[in-house]
């Protein structure tokens, strides 16, 4: 708790800190956003934190290809999920 308010304050701004001196790297943003899964403030990230934000990711991603909400993904639902959302960010090797 108190990691995530001293978080908040420092973003908004009420606070400073020693690495707010610096710029963010990239990498730095993605390890706070990583962090941020320490949903109890222990600061680190436990098996289970990491678990339930993957199946949050998992139960919305599969919610987009299951286009008739029957529970199941058939081929032409997949097909239309693919070309529709994921086709922009890969390509594939031919």
């Amino acid at each position: 708790m108190y990691m995530r308010l001293m978080t908040i304050l420092i973003a908004m701004g009420c606070l400073t800190s020693p690495a707010s001196a610096a710029p963010m790297t990239a990498t730095d943003k993605i390890v706070k956003t990583f962090m941020e899964l320490d949903a109890n403030d222990s600061e680190g990230v436990s098996r289970s934190e990491y678990r339930a934000m993957i199946e949050q990711r998992m139960n919305q991603r599969f919610r987009e290809m299951d286009a008739n909400r029957d529970g199941e993904v058939t081929a032409d639902e997949y097909r239309e999920f693919w070309l529709t959302k994921k086709a922009q960010w890969y390509r594939l090797q031919r």
